[in-house]
């Protein structure tokens, strides 16, 4: 991805967080998704969504072959979810 890609997903992920939460300070905790995150800022955000993708594309491509899916794998994706405010697919379900 290029930086004007990034930025343009930051923005949407600020503008979605903002409308979740309101104006928050980056400091402070908010519950989704039953888990605790915090408002991201952009050095944080990138490094988040680009491990949210790259797992993304391991399990996608894990599930295809058949292969099953770890416990912990699932949870670390959900996680990444969460923190970039993206809903997590269901792989269980492929």
């Amino acid at each position: 991805m290029s930086t004007d890609d990034y930025l343009d997903v930051y923005r949407s992920y600020l503008a979605k967080f903002e409308k979740l939460f309101g104006d928050l300070d980056f400091s402070e905790t908010v519950r989704y998704e039953n888990r605790l995150i915090q408002k991201l800022r952009y050095e944080e955000f990138v490094q988040k969504w680009n491990e949210f993708k790259q797992l993304e594309g391991f399990i996608r491509e894990m599930m295809t072959k058949g292969a099953t899916l770890d416990d912990e794998v699932n949870r670390t994706y959900r996680d990444l979810a969460s923190h970039v405010l993206q809903t997590a697919k269901d792989f269980l379900t492929f």
